[in-house]
């Protein structure tokens, strides 16, 4: 996959229009068709769009909650990192880290990282 490793500003807006409102139908655009999200080969991994859209929409639907803390264009990806709140019920982390690579300025992988400084990393923001 050829990744491009700057963006459009536009697309950081974009992203952060979409998860900062909650709103999928911001979000779908700019996906690639064939976006990747985790494992692949794991059931519950995402393998295009439709996949990442449904992940979304089941956590949203359960209740989960997130906030973008941060932003932000590496040489090498996006930096997104989310304050999540969970429903009563469900435990998860309380920040989650991602990266998103591009292809012709749509997200073509999302990448999880562990913590803040591998997202760094993994973005190319070191």
């Amino acid at each position: 996959m050829a990744v491009t490793t700057t963006a459009d500003p536009s697309v950081l807006d974009q992203i952060r229009r979409a998860l900062s409102n909650r709103d999928l139908q911001l979000l779908a655009p700019i996906l690639a068709d064939d976006v990747t999200w985790g494992d692949v080969a794991d059931p519950r991994g995402c393998r295009d769009r439709t996949d990442v859209l449904d992940t979304f929409s089941q956590l949203m639907e359960l209740g989960v909650e997130g906030d973008v803390a941060e932003l932000a264009q590496g040489d090498l990806g996006i930096l997104c990192e989310l304050s999540v709140r969970w429903p009563v019920g469900m435990a998860g982390p309380s920040s989650v880290w991602q990266v998103y690579l591009l292809r012709d300025d749509k997200v073509a992988e999302i990448r999880g990282c562990e913590d803040r400084q591998s997202a760094r990393r993994a973005a190319g923001l070191s």
